[in-house]
């Protein structure tokens, strides 16, 4: 506060706001990152779980039929699993699930459903390795 002519002044100088502006931008920006690693993180979260979802689902038809795996995976529904996805997203990639009827194994595969899954998680690890 600066007095002029006997009066005293109120307020901020432009030097103060510039500051308190300043830490705002930064706050702001640090929890935009973390936001975004936040959703990042729930995204693959969710495919493992839809993906563990499916597989137990596979494990729960062979136990109901003498331990025979489905043909596919649409003999799954509605008994054992109401929604059947065909495509996953993670934070990082897409593509189709993969059904081996012979192992009962449900896999994450590319876009085209031709090869496992290339691209990795927000961790670095490999959809394929789901």
């Amino acid at each position: 506060m600066h007095k002029i002519s006997g009066k005293r002044k109120s307020g901020f100088t432009l030097i103060e706001m510039l500051v308190v502006l300043s830490v705002l931008g930064i706050l702001v920006s640090l929890a935009g990152h973390h936001h975004t690693r936040v959703l990042k993180k729930s995204q693959d979260a969710s495919l493992m779980l839809e993906l563990n979802s499916i597989r137990n689902a596979v494990h729960q038809f062979a136990l109901d039929n003498n331990g025979r795996f489905p043909q596919t995976l649409e003999e799954l529904k509605p008994l054992h699993l109401k929604n059947l996805p065909t495509l996953w997203r993670g934070s990082s990639g897409s593509g189709r699930y993969h059904y081996d009827p012979v192992a009962g194994r449900v896999d994450l595969y590319d876009e085209t459903g031709s090869s496992p899954a290339g691209q990795t998680d927000h961790g670095g690890r490999n959809y394929a390795d789901y």
